[in-house]
């Protein structure tokens, strides 16, 4: 699991440094749109999912070891699930508008300086899209999936430590609302 991550986190720097300084910070912009507006739209579909979809699990507590601060398992996997889902579709329609803008790629307005900015960039989008894939996983009661995650410091260290993100999925997830 770690050299998965360590392996996006690469193609992050890379895909950031071909983008430039100004393509790529159009994407982390697309990107942190994304989680927004999943954030501020999960509830209402949460709500509707028990009905739908019933949660992967025949353990009897529904306790996760990867997020002990949360208290219904059932219920973040719910939530998870469904800001996942938004996540998704709007990163997909912010890609397509910040294609419209691809021939900012060709201007090279800061030279070395601006590579390395987009380097920077690009590592830090592919960051906030890991914890988004991090968390969907680590809701996930399935005990191969948990003991990756556990044994791998990185993906708990990115869950952990992530600006911001990282205490806020967790207050996503928690059962109070």
């Amino acid at each position: 699991m770690t050299l998965l991550l360590l392996i996006l986190l690469v193609i992050g720097m890379v895909i950031g440094y071909r983008r430039g300084v100004i393509l790529q910070s159009l994407h982390l912009i697309g990107t942190i749109s994304a989680i927004i507006i999943a954030a501020m739209n999960y509830e209402k579909l949460a709500s509707r999912f028990d009905m739908v979809m019933p949660y992967p699990s025949t353990a009897e507590t529904l306790t996760n070891p990867l997020l002990p601060e949360v208290d219904n398992a059932e219920l973040a996997f719910y939530r998870m699930v469904a800001f996942f889902m938004i996540f998704v579709v709007a990163k997909i329609v912010i890609q397509l508008i910040v294609s419209a803008f691809d021939y900012l790629q060709q201007i090279n307005a800061f030279g070395t300086a601006g590579d390395v900015l987009g380097t920077i960039l690009g590592v830090i989008e592919m960051i906030y899209i890991l914890v988004v894939l991090l968390m969907m996983a680590a809701v996930i009661p399935l005990d191969g999936v948990q003991t990756m995650m556990e044994n791998s410091g990185l993906a708990q260290f990115l869950m952990e430590n992530t600006f911001i993100i990282s205490d806020k999925f967790i207050e996503w997830l928690q059962t109070e609302s």
